[in-house]
């Protein structure tokens, strides 16, 4: 009984009084460009996916409605203004001339505040369901399509997808307000400054880097360092003085790499997404790809910065303090969202596999929250343990392109030296965890033919409006003379 009342009273509230207006008549926020058998495409407006007719669900036409592929995302910031959302949805049925038949299911996703409030799997050929959310009090919503079995069928749909607002002409203009603020947001460009001249620390000089015409290149005492903030505020280089360089220096030239799903994620250097996983995918180009600002407050202080991400809410920002072989970096993310929400830092550096000759690690903690994992297809590495270090040596044939290794570990301390097939090194130190890491490891290495992935993790932690966490790394750079090799 009690249920009944609790239904009838949101009934009430979200229903009289409110005015529907449909998603076709708004602008959203942001979108991610998804698959099409014609190129990536922005999902489509009251048609299906190739565009050519409209949206049907088992059997059912819907004149209105979005319709797009798997990974799909839409966001809307709402700022508080809609009451409720509701849609009918299912795989839209569309078939193509080089369509064959398979099992096919998508996974609906809805998330309010970044909190999942919503999961369904719909098969294809399946009714249309009907979901409801309640939006009160609800800043952003997000509509997601992501991947179920039957990939080129996966064509995500959205029937009749309408808001309730009792505020109809204060959610258009928030909606109207929002795609304007992250237009500007993606056609920000920085000034760049002109790097110190009278630093003691180290030396920077500004020069163009593969058609980037604001690169710093840092010289310390020991060690060289190229950081590119017009490239989501990357560091792309990292040796000793006229050593070699082991990070990979991938990078995407052209407007296209600040459009979602219009980039390929294999960019190198060094970088960050935050937690939790829900908080990061799909990948964020501003954070990623974007010009980031740069400023030299103090001697041997480096911070870059980001705009804030329209999808997540949230800016990056790296801080360097040089030392004589390498510098201190500060992985930093500022919750920017007027809502408390969880948030922790993921720490990724991407070296050239075929650059590598072997990854040294300390041994095992004693009592470790969780074992030593080594999972491996092909032979890309060969594990050696013992109880004073972990050794992986790379083969030098990375074998098929779906070769791959992964390797996590919580050593003592949170550590990783790679040397190069030259007898260079880098070494990262990570913070060492005071707390569990919300089953992460505090070292994390993916590796295939393509790439090495180095990562670390910050514990995840609820941030109110304004605070914002960190993961604090130490890189020293060197060359291996005379040492066990």
């Amino acid at each position: 009984m009690r249920g009944t009342i609790r239904f009838l009273l949101l009934f009430l509230v979200l229903f009289c009084g409110a005015e529907e207006i449909g998603l076709d008549t708004l602008p959203w926020t942001d979108a991610a460009y998804s698959w099409t058998p014609d190129g990536p495409q922005l999902p489509r407006i009251n048609r299906n996916l190739s565009g050519k007719g409209p949206i049907r669900i088992g059997g059912t036409v819907f004149p209105k409605g979005i319709c797009g592929h798997t990974g799909f995302s839409i966001v809307y910031r709402l700022d508080g203004c809609a009451d409720a959302f509701s849609a009918m949805i299912g795989v839209d049925e569309e078939h193509l001339p080089n369509d064959r038949p398979e099992e096919t299911d998508v996974h609906f996703v809805i998330l309010a505040d970044h909190r999942i409030v919503l999961k369904r799997t719909l098969a294809l050929g399946a009714e249309p369901e009907r979901v409801d959310v309640d939006l009160r009090g609800i800043h952003q919503l997000e509509l997601r399509g992501e991947y179920g079995r039957g990939f080129r069928l996966q064509r995500v749909a959205w029937g009749n997808p309408v808001f309730r607002t009792r505020t109809p002409d204060a959610l258009r203009s928030a909606l109207e307000r929002n795609r304007r603020k992250h237009e500007t947001i993606l056609a920000f460009v920085p000034e760049y400054p002109a790097p110190p001249a009278d630093w003691k620390s180290c030396r920077i000089r500004k020069l163009e880097w593969n058609g980037f015409a604001n690169a710093y290149r840092i010289e310390g005492k020991e060690f060289e360092a190229l950081l590119v903030p017009e490239y989501g505020g990357r560091i792309l280089e990292f040796r000793e003085k006229d050593g070699e360089n082991l990070l990979k220096t991938t990078v995407f030239p052209g407007a296209d790499r600040l459009l979602r799903g219009r980039t390929p994620d294999r960019s190198g250097g060094h970088f960050m997404r935050c937690h939790p996983s829900p908080a990061f995918y799909p990948n964020d180009p501003i954070l990623k790809h974007a010009p980031y600002t740069i400023v030299f407050p103090a001697d041997g202080e480096i911070v870059m910065r980001s705009s804030e991400s329209t999808l997540f809410r949230i800016v990056y920002e790296y801080r360097l303090r040089i030392r004589e072989d390498g510098f201190d970096l500060e992985n930093r993310i500022l919750s920017k969202a007027p809502f408390p929400r969880p948030l922790g830092v993921w720490s990724i550096t991407r070296l050239e596999t075929s650059l590598l000759k072997r990854i040294l690690l300390p041994p095992e903690q004693k009592n470790a929250p969780a074992k030593l994992r080594f999972e491996q297809k092909g032979s890309l590495l060969e594990l050696r343990k013992s109880p004073e270090k972990t050794v992986l040596l790379f083969s030098g044939k990375p074998g098929t392109h779906t070769a791959f290794s992964e390797f996590r570990i919580w050593s003592d301390p949170p550590e990783i030296r790679t040397e190069g097939r030259n007898g260079g090194w880098m070494t990262i130190r990570y913070d060492r965890p005071k707390e569990d890491l919300n089953g992460e490891y505090p070292v994390h290495l993916f590796v295939n033919g393509a790439l090495t992935e180095e990562e670390s993790h910050s514990p995840v932690r609820l941030l109110k409006p304004g605070e914002s966490i960190s993961l604090t790394e130490r890189w020293c750079v060197g060359r291996a003379k005379g040492e066990d090799r």
